[in-house]
């Protein structure tokens, strides 16, 4: 009998971390309108949008890099949704004053990285791959190759999209196989460690 309450609790603990676990990981779709663009054309728009800028930044009246970049990219990303991934079980326990600073934080982390990323990027040409679309949740993975003069080898680039309440937005960016939420996730998760860690003297 003590087994098999063990067994029962064990059961038990598992379904409520799974139902936790869809808690914080659910982002908010709902169905793709048919008067919306779709999610190859909303990228495609704003790598279009980007390439071009980057093209004449040096122009005489150019925006600054970091102007762009939260004006016209900035708004492709769901970047509340993004803060709850980075959180992991631990968003499940913020306040709303807690998940605005985590989502603050971490879009200052990512624009920033995006920035200095671009600042060395040299203008070429950018190839579409076949998107990929998960038919149980709708998301959708879109996948380039971004080439840049003088370098044959071109950098592999993979969005992850949802449709939203405002039409496509991205959640994660993955270079060369490396996911920017998995990454932030594991950083964020070392500073939480070190922060609830004991100072011994």
């Amino acid at each position: 009998m003590k087994i098999i309450r063990i067994v029962i609790s064990l059961i038990f603990s598992l379904f409520l971390f799974i139902s936790c676990a869809h808690a914080y990981t659910a982002y908010p779709q709902q169905a793709a309108s048919q008067t919306q663009p779709s999610a190859i054309t909303v990228l495609k728009q704003g790598i279009e949008q980007l390439t071009g800028y980057l093209g004449s930044r040096n122009n005489p009246g150019a925006q600054p890099l970091q102007v762009f970049v939260e004006q016209k990219i900035a708004p492709l990303f769901d970047f509340n949704y993004m803060a709850k991934w980075v959180a992991g079980p631990r968003a499940y326990y913020m306040n709303p004053q807690q998940q605005a600073a985590m989502e603050q934080k971490l879009r200052q982390l990512f624009l920033a990285a995006m920035v200095k990323k671009l600042q060395d990027y040299r203008h070429g040409r950018v190839r579409f791959l076949r998107p990929e679309q998960n038919p149980r949740t709708g998301e959708v993975t879109l996948r380039l190759l971004a080439y840049q003069q003088n370098n044959p080898y071109p950098q592999r680039l993979s969005f992850r999209m949802y449709p939203g309440r405002q039409g496509w937005k991205v959640f994660d960016v993955s270079a060369n196989g490396q996911s920017a939420l998995a990454y932030y996730r594991t950083q964020f998760a070392l500073e939480a460690r070190q922060q609830a860690r004991p100072a011994y003297r």
